[in-house]
């Protein structure tokens, strides 16, 4: 009986998310495990290997200050370069840190070595050690091997004599080592080094020694670039260039994000064809993308201000790299990543030829999308009017209630093709009547799929396809009718049996994929518009004044409309959310008193419940069982108590016999 029960529990959760679209977040093969990066850029960490350094505007990197530790790049540890020959019987080591370009030299009494690197990409830190054994019969040579952290140079044999020495330095980007070496004997012996370096950062290093016998070896970097102090190698630096502020007040509970990234190989060739893929905290999809032929992915990220991190990962050939970004103060995310290894040239599996690999495909058997993100991932947003405009309301933020949610397809570029939205009227605390529009200030039509149900789904209006133009979608397509018509009850008052109202289900095909920039950011231009006034009601934000106020805040600042995560539970008739004896949320005036800076998730705060509607939660059994199956809700309710008494009759019945 327990499993009977616990089944039945869990076929009616499959049922009620069967139809739902998950982003699939893995497989990832990642180069390394999370970790927080030293120095660097502030707020910045990600796999090991990834170097965050200031950008200088062009996507390149910033030479820090010089210090006594290389803080190129964010590394904290102190090159060094140490030479040491034992044909003399004597060392010299020297220590230094370089930040930029640094000359280091060192001498003996019979050698002479000076090295040359030079930082271009961001800072390093290695550390070359090893020895050779050069012998040639009847001259000398001299010969100059490195083995770094992560990768070794071996390869030059001469027989005679030999002089060994060992170099050990520390270079980012490319850099040059020259060293002179007076050796007894004569003949010039060449020796080419073909082995990997994979302890330099950068393209190729090149060192050369030059004397009486030249030894000139090319290394070339195969796997990652400078380590850290841990001895990881670099994998890619990242040049951040983020601009940073804080963004106006004006009573949203969501931020768009402009996203802006530039993906180069280690030669700074770009990189097409890299995936992109942005998710917030709780691994909800934000953003998916497909670098072009510039290497370029760009975007828009839409998250509520209680967001603290986001996380993208750069997928190439099956393996990625993590960056985990604090979005404190941050307004965009601009950035290069410059790779430092040899890029992976396995083809994934990309069933519709899109660049996007199956396994972050939502739709792998169509080529013209492959990314869902909805707003929110689960549960509803809220949006509250006041219809009162241009005249101040009295901030019940219940005149007209609508819960909705909505969902877009990418493509591989990023560009949406499909953007469709639920809707629900849930209040109507006023006596004027209402309809609810979207605005979409698009330069292409489309075809609209509109349906129309009540709130058990018995359909008012059947699933209908129309064709739209441009100039349709600009001036506002409507999503419900009058609002005297779309709900039977207020749902405002003490005492009120929450009755939800009409169901709106709408899908807009846009003929031609849509930039961001022309759409709009979620929630987009959805707005109420007032029968009684012929006035509409608009999000903050939207539109100015002559006098570059904005059209929608009122005198005292306060707005027409606010958008709320979650079913949230709006005050009841006339209480003013911002007067302490009549709110049910204290915490509105200290999120408003702060800019917005804290109390972000005052919404979900209900200080006092006496003042504030018992909207039924989403995320609750209680709440799934109302929303979800609604009509008969009751039914199920009384099931699932008879079943669990049920249950425990038969329990107990089997311990009485075992006893």
């Amino acid at each position: 009986m327990k499993k009977f029960l616990a089944l039945a529990m869990i076929a009616g959760f499959v049922y009620n998310c069967g139809n739902k679209k998950n982003g699939l977040l893995l497989p990832f093969f990642f180069l390394g495990s999370q970790h927080t990066a030293t120095g660097g850029v502030p707020g910045n960490s990600g796999s090991p290997g990834v170097v965050f350094v200031p950008g200088d505007g062009s996507g390149n990197p910033v030479t820090p200050p010089a210090d006594s530790t290389n803080n190129s790049g964010g590394s904290t540890t102190t090159p060094s370069d140490s030479n040491s020959n034992s044909g003399s019987g004597s060392s010299n080591s020297g220590s230094s840190g370089s930040s930029g370009s640094s000359d280091q030299t060192s001498s003996n009494s019979n050698n002479s070595n000076t090295s040359d690197s030079s930082n271009t990409s961001g800072s390093s830190s290695s550390g070359n050690s090893g020895s050779s054994n050069d012998s040639n019969s009847g001259s000398s040579s001299s010969s100059d091997t490195a083995s770094n952290t992560s990768g070794s140079n071996s390869g030059n044999s001469n027989s005679g004599s030999s002089d060994s020495g060992s170099n050990s330095s520390s270079n980012s980007g490319s850099g040059d080592n020259s060293a002179s070496n007076n050796n007894s004997g004569s003949g010039d012996s060449t020796a080419s080094n073909g082995s990997s370096n994979s302890g330099n950062s950068g393209s190729s290093s090149d060192n050369s020694n030059t004397g009486f016998n030249s030894n000139s070896g090319d290394n070339s970097n195969s796997g990652s670039g400078s380590g850290d102090s841990s001895g990881t190698p670099t994998v890619a630096v990242v040049v951040v260039e983020d601009p940073k502020g804080e963004p106006t007040f004006n009573y949203n509970t969501t931020i768009n994000i402009p996203l802006n990234l530039t993906v180069l190989d280690k030669k700074s060739n770009v990189v097409s064809g890299a995936t992109v893929l942005v998710y917030d905290e709780n691994n909800n999809i934000l953003f998916q993308g497909v670098s072009d032929s510039s290497g370029k992915v760009t975007g828009t990220l839409t998250v509520p201000t209680s967001v603290g991190n986001i996380t993208i990962d750069i997928s190439i050939g099956g393996e990625s790299i993590t960056q985990y970004i604090s979005l404190d103060s941050v307004l965009g995310i601009n950035r290069t990543i410059r790779y430092e290894i040899n890029l992976p040239a396995t083809q994934v599996a990309d069933t519709d030829g899109d660049g996007v690999p199956d396994d972050t495909d939502i739709y792998p058997n169509d080529a013209t999308r492959s990314t869902e993100v909805a707003y929110p991932a689960e549960g509803v947003f809220t949006v509250a009017f006041e219809d009162s405009y241009p005249s101040a309301g009295d901030a019940d933020l219940n005149d007209y209630v609508i819960q909705f949610k909505n969902e877009e397809d990418l493509n591989s570029a990023g560009k949406i093709v499909r953007l469709r939205g639920t809707y629900q009227h849930v209040a109507k605390g006023a006596g004027y009547r209402h309809q609810l529009f979207i605005k979409l200030p698009v330069d292409v039509g489309a075809s609209i799929t509109y349906k129309l149900t009540q709130a058990d789904g018995k359909v008012e209006v059947a699933t209908n396809t129309v064709s739209v133009t441009a100039a349709n979608l600009k001036s506002g397509y409507q999503i419900f009718d009058d609002s005297n018509k779309t709900i039977r009850g207020q749902n405002v008052h003490p005492g009120d049996v929450f009755k939800p109202g009409f169901i709106a289900t709408v899908e807009i095909a846009f003929n031609a994929p849509v930039e961001r920039a022309k759409l709009g950011t979620f929630p987009y231009d959805l707005y109420a518009y007032v029968i009684n006034t012929k006035q509409e009601i608009h999000f903050p934000g939207l539109y100015k004044n002559n006098n570059a106020t904005d059209k929608y805040l009122d005198n005292t600042g306060f707005p027409w409309a606010i958008l709320v995560p979650g079913a949230w539970k709006y005050p009841y008739e006339r209480y003013d959310i911002r007067k302490d004896s009549e709110t049910g949320y204290s915490e509105f005036n200290l999120w408003v008193s702060s800019g917005g800076k804290e109390y972000k998730t005052w919404y979900y705060d209900v200080t006092n419940e006496s003042k504030v509607f018992p909207v039924p939660s989403d995320s609750n059994l209680l709440g799934y069982l109302f929303l979800s199956v609604k009509k008969f809700a009751i039914f199920y309710a009384l099931g699932l108590v008879i079943a669990g008494g049920i249950a425990v009759y038969f329990l107990r019945k089997k311990q009485s016999l075992t006893a």
